[in-house]
């Protein structure tokens, strides 16, 4: 397709002139600012690295199949994804080595270009209620790299991302062991005092996945698994920002105690976004799915059971409702995640790069896709 307006970049000054024509960015140069003019802002799309399922598909569940994972990439490009990590929640280890297997044959295959790597989520984390989330407790262990040896040979190569509980026992040489593999480490779902933390930084984990989540409600208000990881400058930070997960008073003074060039967006969706809402059964429970929130029934917002709304969705409550520009959001969404995972050139837009590239405008309070340009 082609595309031809002024817009803005994120991490670029000014607004520019763009053509985008036959696959290829053509034509991007400075342009003069027009006041009172409807914004686009280009991107390269937006990076999700926490994806456990949508319209249905569970990534972590004996069902799952190849074209299951197409149509959620599908789905999440509608969305303006263009990179994601299908993650892989605590389940029976038989079924994780078939979903892994799955899932690393469909990247071989080509059949789902989009996906980066495989984030494994759970599995060794607290075994006590609160932290745990909703992760079954009864396939939480410790550590073990032959087990993980064995997922990451079914998976092709393709695990990127573990996140786990530093308090576990063996988890410093877990960590130790993965970052030698070449696996990025997280922190999640955990109990672990500020000493177990740093030690978990200094063995090589570099990130804390959905800070302020994976925690029990009441906690120590000085000696707290949130402001242990926020005090690390090593660590970086994702969060969800679909106004059930976090406040957005929280949600602004975490990101700024963390910075914002080590802050990341996630959406965290579970299987069951893009379904009506009603009541569901999932993992041994039911849950209800409302006004874009998932929890557990009974418990209402005290126990929540992944996310729903998309990361687009999530950009746009951190401007409308946090007090961030939409570039910061889209910079969090986007480049942040990038960085990371050391790919941050291939999220740069100059004249000569192929697509795909994403616009995106801010209407009525919502983040729109404006144009998907291939």
């Amino acid at each position: 397709m082609s595309f031809t307006g002024i817009c803005r970049i994120p991490g670029k000054t000014g607004v520019f002139h763009v053509t985008f024509e036959k696959g290829v960015l053509t034509r991007l140069e400075p342009a003069a600012e027009q006041p009172g003019a409807a914004e686009l802002w280009l991107t390269a799309g937006l990076f999700d690295i926490q994806v456990n399922g949508m319209l249905g598909h569970n990534l972590s569940d004996e069902e799952l199949t190849s074209e299951k994972v197409v149509e959620i990439e599908k789905a999440l490009e509608q969305h303006g994804v263009s990179r994601w990590c299908p993650t892989v929640t605590t389940q029976d280890p038989k079924i994780v080595e078939r979903n892994l297997a799955l899932i690393g044959s469909v990247i071989e295959s080509g059949a789902a270009p989009n996906i980066h790597c495989i984030h494994l989520e759970g599995h060794y984390i607290s075994a006590e209620d609160g932290y745990r989330g909703v992760h079954m407790a009864r396939y939480v262990r410790d550590p073990d790299l032959s087990e993980f040896d064995r997922w990451q040979q079914k998976a092709r190569g393709h695990i990127g991302l573990f996140s786990l509980a530093p308090e576990r026992k063996g988890a410093a040489e877990f960590i130790a062991g993965l970052r030698v593999r070449g696996v990025r480490v997280a922190l999640v779902h955990h109990n672990a005092d500020h000493q177990t933390v740093q030690k978990a930084a200094a063995a090589g984990a570099d990130l804390s996945s959905h800070l302020v989540n994976g925690c029990a409600p009441l906690i120590n208000r000085q000696h707290n698994v949130i402001w242990s990881q926020l005090s690390l400058d090593e660590l970086w930070a994702s969060f969800i920002a679909d106004g059930y997960h976090i406040p957005d008073y929280t949600l602004c003074a975490v990101i700024k105690a963390k910075g914002l060039e080590r802050s990341i967006l996630v959406s965290d969706l579970a299987h069951l976004s893009g379904l009506p809402d009603g009541e569901y059964d999932k993992m041994d429970r039911t849950v209800v799915l409302k006004d874009g929130g998932l929890w557990v029934k009974g418990e209402g917002t005290n126990l929540l059971s992944g996310a729903v709304k998309t990361l687009e969705q999530g950009c746009a409550y951190l401007v409308t409702r946090a007090g961030f520009s939409l570039e910061q959001a889209l910079v969090l969404a986007s480049l942040n995640p990038a960085r990371y995972f050391g790919i941050e050139g291939e999220f740069q837009l100059f004249p000569g790069r192929k697509g795909p590239l994403v616009a995106f405008g801010l209407e009525r309070q919502e983040l729109k896709v404006m144009e998907i340009c291939k």
